[in-house]
């Protein structure tokens, strides 16, 4: 009895101890499995950078006509001496024909007139529309973008200069024409209409800005607004001055900025009557307006809505009389002139710093438009990514030739 006992507790011992190797086992067993599960790599991300350049380039023969039919490979491009691989090469032809105009109706037939939509100024800056790809909106289409300073013209200047752009859009614009509206006043840029080529659009747009025109404007003029006669809030208005110049200088910085998402050539044309710069405060904000035009590809054309101006020595009747020695030894008429003389300049130089013309003296303001179109021929549109990734803000030296 006490044998079987014994040997029945040594099975019960044996079966125990394998039940447990058993659950061991298993363990091992999930253990390794669980080990030699392949783990989640992470995801690989490539990244490269690249700067693509474009640049537009005009050839024309001996007479000034533009040649057409040349690639790619007919151009040889450089940077600061290195030679670029010339990625694309588009040619973007502009008729030169003026838009003959349609036929009158017979005068027993007075046409209908069509209704006309309903206008709805851009509420905001982001108005022109920037290129998509395989977009070709602004293929073989020269931009014309009119820019009205209302801050820096009275009244009568301000009719002047809405005139002369209706006079252009009524009679001299062509059918490969694209006209923009912008507007700079109390404080903000106001794009009132996208480039178009619809006459109605524009002339609607024009109309608006006249119908406007007196409603809470200061008649006075900038040469009024230049003169010191006082304190104000601590600041004389000299200092006022500066920062009022500095703000419109930075207003067409920001126009010209918008012009740049387009590809094309462009030119802004700039109505104001004259720019007066303090001395060599705006000077900073000068350079940055005209560069920030270059990088865009964006030309400015400055037109002074003044027109011939004759001032009488001593200032019309919209100015009070001078006083002091000045007005009895010609220093006061002298400096008036000088004044004068210098807002003029200031155009001059802010328009052919981007390659563009000044009109001056000319009381027909139409032809600067006209001067603007002439400018903007047929050209080629060529595209590259530069070699040199460096981003140290330099400009860099592009030079373009024939191959041939």
């Amino acid at each position: 009895m006490r044998k079987g006992v014994r040997s029945q507790k040594s099975g019960v011992r044996r079966r125990g101890a394998a039940a447990v190797a058993s659950i061991f086992c298993l363990l091992s067993c999930v253990f390794f499995l669980g080990a030699q599960q392949p783990q989640t790599a992470p995801a690989v991300k490539f990244s490269a950078n690249s700067q693509l350049v474009v640049e537009t380039v005009t050839v024309k023969d001996k007479s000034g006509k533009s040649i057409e039919g040349l690639t790619a490979k007919d151009f040889a491009v450089t940077e600061n001496g290195a030679p670029q691989e010339i990625r694309f090469c588009e040619f973007q032809r502009l008729d030169e024909a003026a838009e003959t105009p349609a036929p009158a109706a017979p005068a027993s037939a007075p046409p209908i007139p069509a209704p006309q939509p309903a206008f709805t100024p851009a509420p905001s800056q982001s108005q022109i529309a920037p290129e998509q790809p395989g977009n070709i909106r602004y293929r073989d289409r020269r931009l014309l973008a009119l820019y009205f300073d209302m801050t820096a013209m009275p009244v009568p200047d301000q009719l002047r200069a809405l005139s002369a752009a209706e006079k252009f859009i009524k009679t001299q614009m062509k059918p490969a024409d694209l006209v923009a509206v912008m507007e700079f006043d109390s404080g903000a840029i106001k794009v009132l209409q996208d480039f178009t080529a619809d006459r109605d659009q524009l002339f609607m747009v024009l109309d608006k800005l006249i119908s406007a025109i007196g409603l809470g404007n200061d008649e006075t003029t900038q040469d009024e607004s230049a003169s010191d006669t006082g304190a104000a809030f601590g600041q004389d208005d000299s200092e006022f001055n500066i920062f009022n110049t500095d703000r419109q200088l930075s207003a067409l910085q920001t126009a010209v900025t918008m012009l740049g998402r387009l590809n094309e050539k462009k030119v802004l044309i700039y109505f104001a009557s004259g720019l007066n710069l303090n001395g060599v405060d705006n000077q900073a904000q000068m350079r940055a307006t005209t560069n920030a035009a270059i990088r865009a590809n964006v030309t400015l054309f400055s037109i002074d809505a003044r027109g011939l101006v004759a001032n009488a020595p001593m200032g019309d009747a919209t100015m009070g009389p001078p006083g002091g020695s000045g007005m009895y030894t010609g220093h006061s008429a002298g400096m008036y002139a000088a004044n004068f003389q210098r807002s003029q300049d200031n155009m001059y130089s802010i328009a052919t710093d981007t390659g563009g013309k000044a009109l001056l003296d000319i009381s027909d303001l139409s032809v600067g438009i006209v001067q603007a179109q002439k400018y903007l021929s047929s050209y080629y549109v060529i595209g590259y990514y530069t070699t040199n990734t460096t981003l140290d803000g330099k400009f860099r030296r592009i030079n373009i030739t024939l191959k041939d």
